[in-house]
């Protein structure tokens, strides 16, 4: 992909969440004041971030980059939407808590957001990197050595199946085919645009399989640690007994 057509779908991506933000607003603060907001398998992941400089990529409203610093580390927060920044910035005042919310695309981070021991992305973020192996690349130049990248995604067979019934799936997507404009399954769209239908912008997402990304990480020169999958009942609405039985989500830990 040349760098003019993906910067092409980076803007449209931008006005995309920028009209979504002002109706996501993430947990209430005191829900983030009283505990974590990751799960216990990143938190394992993650390990102690006390004293550690933290990166987080897409990061929305914030609310992972808040728990982050609340548990003690160095925080900067990257993300596409400016009403989701404000979210974010208004959350961590009312927490008494510094992180630095910037507006940044994740493929064309300024040059002083590098040096850190954690580079973090979750759900829903990675599928909006329209190159994963210069995303990758990029990445692993901001990681400090012995540093480690967490990737806690949507599954790529999550995203292209779609559930036809009790016991029954049907394919919806290209797992390999990676780009796609809208979404063929509306669970697979953000919650606002399935709730409120809005908004009607284009946008460009991707499903990057597990091997290209595994190999993109690798070639970017880390080392992969861990790859998990997890099933979530939840993910698979209507599949009944057998949604306990195929992957919705994974966890790649990775070290440079």
């Amino acid at each position: 992909m040349s760098e003019r057509t993906a910067s092409r779908i980076v803007l449209d991506n931008q006005r995309y969440w920028e009209a979504l933000a002002p109706h996501r607003k993430g947990e209430p603060v005191e829900s983030v004041r009283s505990g974590s907001v990751l799960n216990e398998n990143e938190r394992a992941a993650v390990g102690d971030v006390r004293g550690r400089r933290v990166l987080q990529l897409a990061c929305s409203v914030g609310d992972e980059a808040l728990t982050f610093a609340q548990m003690g580390a160095d925080v900067t927060a990257v993300d596409l939407a400016p009403s989701h920044l404000a979210t974010g910035r208004a959350k961590a005042e009312a927490l008494g808590l510094v992180v630095d919310f910037r507006e940044q695309d994740m493929m064309k981070l300024d040059q002083d957001v590098t040096g850190f021991d954690l580079v973090f992305i979750s759900w829903g973020g990675l599928c909006w990197a329209p190159d994963i192996d210069a995303w990758a690349r990029l990445i692993a130049k901001r990681i400090n050595p012995g540093g480690s990248l967490v990737i806690s995604e949507h599954h790529p067979l999550w995203e292209v199946l779609t559930v036809a019934g009790d016991g029954h799936l049907s394919v919806s997507g290209d797992y390999f085919g990676s780009g796609r404009d809208g979404y063929a399954d509306p669970l697979k769209a953000p919650e606002i645009t399935r709730t409120l239908g809005v908004p009607d912008l284009p946008h460009r997402s991707f499903v990057w399989s597990i091997g290209s990304v595994v190999s993109a990480v690798l070639a970017a020169g880390m080392t992969v640690r861990s790859l998990q999958e997890f099933a979530e009942a939840d993910m698979y609405p209507g599949l009944g007994d057998a949604d306990a039985c195929i992957p919705a989500t994974y966890l790649l830990t990775a070290v440079r």
